[in-house]
């Protein structure tokens, strides 16, 4: 990665690929899961409303010069993950940030609007030299590495959207290049 604004530029362009995508899901599919133990419809954009402020705190905690972990869990990556499992698809649920796609993509708007403003405060020599603790991966990394990890785990929860559209044989619009 070059700089801040070049980051900026390609989350901008994932983001609005997910909205595209999100956009498309019918309202009677909110609360739509493939099982019991997924994500609904509804639940996978609360989650990634919920996981770019995550990752937005442990950005800025990390450029500050202090560990960030909601989470408390110990172990190795995969004993954390596990341990989160459960924990995770609960937040998912209720009506925080709404309850309808259109609500939650309105106020999605808004917590956008913020990472990028405190994103687009990291100086060259930050973006290059600082380094975070994720505390469910249980790795220390690089901020640029975790930044594209922020859109990384956006994007994969956008297949999963995908996915479970075709299962429910919904359309769904192109979303990569438009």
């Amino acid at each position: 990665m070059r700089t801040i604004e070049d980051f900026l530029a390609y989350f901008r362009r994932q983001r609005s690929w997910t909205h595209t995508l999100v956009s498309a899901v019918p309202a009677e599919h909110f609360d739509w899961r493939p099982n019991p133990g997924a994500f609904s419809c509804g639940g996978l954009v609360r989650h990634l409303i919920q996981s770019e402020m995550f990752f937005r705190r442990l950005a800025t905690e990390a450029v500050a010069g202090r560990p960030f972990d909601p989470f408390g869990l110990s172990g190795d990556a995969a004993e954390r993950m596990t341990a989160f499992r459960q924990p995770n698809l609960t937040s998912s649920g209720g009506d925080r940030f709404g309850t309808s796609f259109a609500e939650m993509l309105a106020q999605w708007t808004g917590v956008q609007a913020q990472t990028e403003e405190q994103f687009a405060r990291i100086t060259p020599e930050q973006l290059a030299g600082v380094e975070a603790d994720h505390p469910l991966l249980a790795i220390r990394l690089p901020l640029w590495e975790l930044l594209l990890i922020m859109v990384g785990h956006e994007v994969h929860h956008r297949g999963q959207l995908s996915a479970y559209l075709k299962t429910l044989r919904v359309e769904q619009p192109a979303v990569l290049g438009v």
